[in-house]
């Protein structure tokens, strides 16, 4: 039986997409060829575009390549720096990559190498801030090429789980993986360990501070019908009507407060995991009670199967100005924001 597989990862900073050229110190200040400044690159005109699976695919991933040009008529040698995006995304990279010319390249030129990353999204969401100042952690992931095998998986009714990754070796070891949270499908479980078990960490340094990384799986048989959120960026009166005793629910926050507006991301594991939020960049202290009371928030399901299939989604709420004053049996605010509506 054909199986369709997904994942999701948390806890990457998505980059731009061009090149960047590889230095060491100290710079070289001669001029640069045509072929090293690569002004004849030769590469297809027409954008990737994401390769949507149905309506309902909201995936997102990232790979980044380092080039080496060696011959003016030749594709480029390509070496995976990081990736996060699964299979059908790889190939749509590589077959581009594969049609990369550089004909003014000379052997004066020698070997001529940069680095390029592309990036796939296709849901609403906007990019959440990216914090300054912060200390960065070395983080390059590099997934298998193929996705989890799972041709010989049999369930009709799937499943999912969250894996802990966690990186405490030099870059050549496998990581350790322990499984935080399963359905119970064992073979779809083992079969997902096996795979986490080939990330490797190549920009890992000598004494790097452990790296944990979370990612949940899902496994759906091929064919199946599923649900799924037609779009997934949501205002906040939107978000809390879609929640269990959305009309009990009690609130009283003071959104002038937090440096508002602002957006959360949500990604929903409830009830036997807690949900995530995050709001990107620096940790907003003003925010902290609000984003805890989010968080507890259960999407109100209408059966089993629509809190499976939609267990490790991401949505985003919009979070305005104002005052939030919620009160038993009244999901309304009690006054008008000074920004916005609810």
């Amino acid at each position: 039986m054909k199986t369709s597989l997904r994942c999701a990862l948390l806890g990457f900073l998505l980059g731009h997409l061009g090149f960047a050229w590889a230095q060491s110190a100290p710079v070289d200040a001669t001029p640069k060829s045509p072929a090293q400044s690569l002004s004849c690159l030769q590469q297809p005109s027409e954008p990737l575009k994401f390769p949507e699976r149905d309506k309902l695919d909201h995936g997102w991933g990232m790979i980044r390549v380092q080039l080496f040009f060696e011959k003016a008529d030749a594709k480029p040698r390509v070496e995976v720096l990081a990736n996060t995006a699964r299979e059908d995304m790889q190939d749509l990279v590589f077959r581009r990559l594969a049609q990369y010319r550089l004909p003014c390249l000379t052997a004066e030129d020698g070997v001529v190498n940069a680095v390029q990353e592309f990036n796939f999204n296709n849901t609403d969401r906007e990019p959440l801030p990216i914090g300054d100042g912060e200390p960065k952690a070395e983080v390059c992931i590099v997934m298998p090429r193929k996705g989890v095998d799972g041709a010989y998986l049999t369930s009709r009714k799937g499943g999912h789980l969250m894996l802990a990754i966690i990186f405490d070796g030099e870059d050549s070891k496998p990581a350790n993986v322990k499984v935080l949270y399963s359905t119970g499908y064992r073979e779809f479980e083992r079969a997902a360990v096996r795979y986490a078990n080939e990330y490797r960490m190549p920009c890992r340094s000598t004494g790097a501070k452990t790296y944990v990384l979370q990612q949940a799986f899902f496994f759906q048989p091929d064919g199946a019908s599923r649900y799924g959120f037609k779009r997934e960026a949501f205002g906040l009166g939107e978000f809390l009507g879609m929640t269990k005793g959305a009309r009990e629910l009690e609130a009283n926050f003071d959104l002038n407060t937090m440096n508002c507006p602002f957006k959360v991301n949500y990604r929903l594991y409830g009830p036997n995991l807690p949900n995530e939020v995050s709001t990107g960049g620096k940790p907003d202290p003003n925010r902290a009670a609000f984003l805890q009371w989010l968080s507890e928030r259960q999407i109100a399901f209408e059966n089993e199967q629509q809190a499976r299939d939609l267990w490790g989604s991401t949505l985003q709420i919009k979070v305005p100005c104002g005052v939030l004053k919620l009160e038993r049996e009244s999901a309304a605010t009690s006054a008008a924001p000074a920004n916005g509506k609810f």
